[in-house]
């Protein structure tokens, strides 16, 4: 029980850096994030979105972690044809805002790049383990550490129990604490591990993605 409660907590603490970062230089950062929108919005070819990928790419670099930026970089990824990076930008955006339509449709027009087709589903998996991709990393670890609370409940439930005070009842809301709480505990905790796990390697490898604009070239970008 100790190094389940261990996990739990540390999962907690690790999904931290799922948050929005806070800018140590708001000014500057609020002037790339500017100047990004200025380029995407005047852009017309794929170089054009580039530009503006690589001034959103700045902020990454300079360690902001939102959705909106991640999203944005995403979009303007799609547009200069760079399906692979733009997948992996909307799948760390999907890490902070949970999937929303915009982060659905980007990250279907993103494969649809990647494989060549004019339109392209998302894959099974992401309606399987729908509760992974519909709810921010943050939230799914507050949901794992509300089941083990849960959890314990039902562990003090049974306690009670033990001493003869409303023992049916007793014993029923234990069973129930006990497999419900457990459930949620196992079943985010899992996928909040995950996430900080993709997300860290993201953070290892960023710096060597290559955005490029022609297709040829965007499935060969790491």
């Amino acid at each position: 029980m100790r190094h389940v409660a261990l996990v739990v907590a540390g999962v907690f603490l690790l999904a931290k850096p799922c948050s929005f970062a806070a800018p140590t230089d708001e000014s500057a950062r609020a002037f790339l994030w500017e100047q990004a929108g200025a380029q995407a919005a005047a852009a017309t070819t794929p170089e054009g979105y580039l530009q503006a990928a690589a001034t959103y790419n700045r902020l990454v670099a300079d360690g902001v972690r939102n959705g909106p930026l991640f999203q944005n970089l995403g979009s303007v990824l799609v547009m200069a044809g760079d399906g692979a990076n733009a997948a992996a930008a909307f799948a760390r955006a999907e890490r902070y805002l949970g999937a929303t339509p915009e982060t659905r449709q980007g990250l279907a027009a993103a494969i649809a790049l990647q494989t060549g087709r004019a339109q392209a589903d998302l894959p099974w998996s992401r309606t399987a383990f729908f509760w992974h991709y519909a709810f921010p990393c943050s939230v799914r670890a507050a949901t794992a550490l509300a089941g083990w609370t849960l959890f314990w409940l039902g562990v003090f439930c049974q306690l009670l129990r033990r001493r003869g005070a409303g023992r049916a009842f007793l014993r029923s809301l234990a069973e129930t604490c006990l497999l419900t709480g457990g459930l949620i505990t196992v079943v985010f905790a899992a996928s909040t591990l995950m996430t900080l796990t993709h997300e860290r390697h993201d953070e290892a490898t960023w710096g060597a993605r290559v955005f490029a604009a022609s297709a040829s070239d965007t499935e060969a970008a790491p």
